[in-house]
């Protein structure tokens, strides 16, 4: 991972809409999330936006909604770093839940702990399944991480 990297909480998820297209993230014309984000993050080097993470949240679950590392930053633990920011946060403040996300890439979140489900096992969370190109040209997998908190037991 690169030493300069730094990773902070980004409140204006809709300035990332253009930096996810960029990255071959698919947004309808008017450019806005399936789901209203709940929080986003960024990853940046010497101040240049190289990842961002964005999660939103469907009942008592939340959906990695999108995430994506510039090119020339890939497989260098950015996207990790991104992933496992997110779930710390939400260990900390909601506990025991499901992360859901549909992955192009399913490979880099197996290595991450997030395992593949079929489609009719998760929340109906993404545009994808209605896209025409959805199991024709795109062959995203669905796929979950249970996110377990275990309490703290100290010997007494």
């Amino acid at each position: 991972m690169e030493n300069n990297l730094t990773v902070v909480e980004y409140k204006e998820h809709d300035k990332l809409v253009d930096f996810y297209i960029s990255r071959g993230i698919e947004f309808g014309d008017d450019k806005k999330y399936f789901h209203p984000p709940v929080f986003s993050y960024v990853a940046l080097i010497n101040d240049e936006l190289v990842g961002a993470i964005t999660v939103c949240k469907e009942e008592d679950d939340f959906i990695l909604d999108e995430v994506a590392v510039k090119e020339e930053y890939t497989n260098k633990g950015i996207c990790k770093t991104l992933v496992d920011t997110v779930i710390k946060r939400i260990e900390k403040e909601n506990g025991n839940c499901n992360m859901y996300l549909v992955a192009k890439h399913p490979e880099v979140f197996t290595s991450m702990g997030f395992k593949e489900i079929p489609r009719e096992d998760s929340p109906s969370f993404s545009e994808c399944f209605t896209c025409p190109d959805f199991q024709k040209n795109c062959f995203p997998k669905v796929m979950v991480k249970n996110i377990i908190v275990l309490e703290d037991k100290k010997i007494k």
